[in-house]
């Protein structure tokens, strides 16, 4: 939950944040102008005051979520437009308290991924898609996994032969992408109703903000010799991933139509 908070922390001062500067725009300009800036001001009030409502009514969404691990339904949109349009303002607001970047993107993903869980239903496997960093493969290896993962011959000196029988054990839909282009294509052309992605804490945040409203579990990889050079992620933990969408892992079940 430690993680959890920084995260909400920051949210909860961005809403803070905004109207503070809600109420020095009124106080400036509708308390000291008789004249046409009035009726703007009042305009541009009314407009940020109901930005703020839906951000409000999606903080206290995401916040229900966490506590009660389920899913509100109806608070569902608005907890995506916090999400999405919070989140410059929240790096922005993290960089001021001088709290790093990864830091708040790990705690990030962690509130995504708990508001996934808390979804209920499941997937058929054909409509599941894993998506992972082209850095798990070993830096030597000349074999060319991106454009075909039977290239790859499972030789043992990358995650990525153990990650292999993973999709098709389970007959899910798995991609190997060097960025958010490649990342971005397998999903147009697979149109998945869910994802597991694997990947650093800044790759992850992005692409779950580029899915919205399309839930994503994130795996965070290791990164034992620096960023984007032979990366590890424990199997297992993708594995888990994959049963809670096919299976209703950790006895959530996820409802999506299968079609």
């Amino acid at each position: 939950m430690i993680k959890k908070r920084i995260y909400l922390g920051l949210l909860a001062a961005t809403m803070l944040l905004f109207a503070g500067a809600l109420g020095y725009i009124w106080l400036t300009f509708f308390q000291q102008d008789g004249g046409w800036l009035r009726y703007i001001t009042i305009v541009a009030v009314v407009a940020v005051l109901a930005c703020l409502i839906v951000i409000g009514l999606g903080f206290a969404g995401i916040v229900l979520s966490l506590v009660s691990e389920k899913n509100i339904t109806f608070l569902n949109k608005p907890m995506n437009f916090t999400f999405s349009l919070l989140y410059p303002v929240v790096m922005w607001l993290g960089k001021v308290f001088k709290i790093t970047q990864d830091k708040i993107q790990r705690s990030f993903v962690e509130v995504n991924n708990q508001l996934v869980k808390a979804k209920q239903g499941k997937l058929t496997p054909d409509r599941l898609l894993i998506l992972l960093p082209h850095c798990l493969q070993e830096r030597e290896c000349p074999n060319r996994i991106t454009t075909n993962t039977e290239n790859c011959t499972r030789c043992g000196r990358c995650p990525v032969g153990d990650l292999l029988p993973l999709s098709e054990r389970y007959g899910v839909h798995l991609r190997i992408a060097t960025g958010g282009t490649l990342a971005r294509e397998a999903v147009k052309k697979l149109r998945p109703r869910a994802i597991v992605a694997v990947a650093c804490e800044r790759d992850l945040t992005s692409g779950i903000l580029d899915c919205i409203p399309l839930p994503v579990l994130g795996v965070t990889n290791d990164r034992p010799h620096g960023p984007c050079f032979n990366t590890y992620v424990d199997p297992d933990a993708v594995e888990k991933a994959i049963l809670f969408f096919i299976q209703g892992g950790e006895g959530n079940v996820f409802h999506v139509s299968a079609n």
